[in-house]
């Protein structure tokens, strides 16, 4: 028998598996955001505390009136007791990223020098900010305020009583409609229309700083604007809690009237409800009693304290003057009146003749607006007290 020959089995070939090329990842590259035109940006002034202004074109100092909007001279935003930093571009907020770099092999460390002593650092300077008040610095002249809305036609109504580069303010018809001629009679002379126009009231601008009006003493003073700071006493009623409560304090007001009986220091500011004084043409305006005007000098808050006597607690004052507020003003619908009455209890704390220092200051565009009157083009600030 033949011995049968053995098939060998063939060795399978292993087929090799191919390695697989990475494939690199493409390093992301940042694409920078277009830095802004620089023709896009607008020179814009950090007004102390307010809201940011544009700097006008045409002007380089006081407050002015372009484009529709109030705008601040360069010269007066840099003024050194502007303590909110000046003039300063605005692009629109853009910004410009720097791409993330790739990250490099780590350099050996440099040894690190020996310390040298570290210089004593420079006391850092007090502020001169009232504070709160973020106006500048108080001013140096030692004076007091008190109140007054008589109805009258002020006397910065009248082209005789204001420099000849200036316009008189303008005065209101007894249904506070403007009246076109600065030759119309006071209500308070010989029957004549012109009153007092209803947004000459004081406001607030911020918790610490208001803006009003007011009568000041004899002279050139139609259109001067004052810093007045708080200083928490009364002139005249020691222990007197409203004033306490004004401490921090500011208030700028436009000097639109004269008093024969105000002295030098003494703002007499304009208050709904702070009495007529020496005249009286609210009674025949707002259809009231000369009683419910409260007393002739010092108005509501004078005979809340006649009916709650002068031992009363602060409370108790501002939410009599309040009631005064609703009864004359809210119940007749005399709007800006009313809330120029809640001003003097809420933001003024119900004062009565609160000390404060003072100093003449620029006007802002608002109150120069509210009486139409702007001094700035006569450049004449003052830093004498009067």
């Amino acid at each position: 028998t033949a011995t049968p020959t053995a098939v060998p089995t063939a060795t399978p070939t292993a087929v090799p598996t191919a390695t697989p090329t990475a494939v690199p990842t493409a390093t992301p590259t940042a694409v920078p955001t277009a830095t802004p035109d620089p023709g896009q940006c607008t020179q814009m002034c950090q007004w102390y505390s307010e809201a940011p202004r544009p700097v006008c074109k045409n002007q380089t100092s006081g407050w002015g009136w372009e484009d529709n909007t109030s705008c601040i001279g360069a010269s007066t935003c840099n003024d050194p007791n502007n303590t909110g930093g000046g003039v300063f571009e605005d692009c629109g907020g853009q910004t410009t990223p720097t791409p993330t770099a790739t990250p490099q092999p780590t350099a050996t460390p440099v040894p690190t020098a020996t310390p040298q002593p570290t210089a004593t650092p420079e006391p850092t300077p007090v502020p001169t900010t009232p504070p709160g008040g973020g106006v500048g610095a108080p001013g140096s002249c030692d004076g007091y305020a008190t109140r007054f809305w008589d109805c009258c036609k002020p006397h910065c109504g009248w082209s005789g009583n204001v420099p000849s580069a200036m316009d008189a303010m303008e005065s209101c018809s007894s249904n506070n409609i403007p009246l076109p001629s600065r030759d119309v009679g006071s209500s308070c002379d010989n029957g004549g229309d012109a009153h007092t126009c209803f947004d000459l009231a004081p406001f607030a601008v911020s918790d610490t700083l208001s803006y009003g009006y007011a009568a000041t003493s004899n002279g050139d003073v139609c259109g001067r604007c004052f810093q007045i700071d708080f200083t928490g006493s009364s002139h005249n009623s020691p222990g007197d809690p409203g004033s306490a409560a004004l401490l921090g304090k500011t208030m700028i007001v436009q000097a639109i009237n004269i008093g024969f009986d105000v002295g030098g220091g003494q703002f007499d500011i304009m208050v709904p409800g702070g009495g007529v004084g020496a005249f009286n043409a609210c009674s025949d305006q707002w259809n009231v009693s000369d009683s419910e005007l409260g007393a002739q000098f010092g108005g509501f808050l004078a005979a809340c304290k006649q009916d709650l006597g002068f031992n009363a607690s602060h409370t108790a004052y501002k939410s009599c003057v309040t009631q005064r507020c609703d009864n004359v003003f809210g119940s007749r619908g005399l709007t800006e009146l009313y809330e120029g009455c809640l001003w003097f209890a809420d933001w003024f704390e119900s004062a009565d003749n609160p000390a404060l220092k003072y100093k003449e200051v620029a006007c802002p565009i608002e109150l120069n607006s509210g009486t139409g009157m702007n001094r700035s083009v006569l450049n004449d600030i003052s830093a004498s007290c009067n």
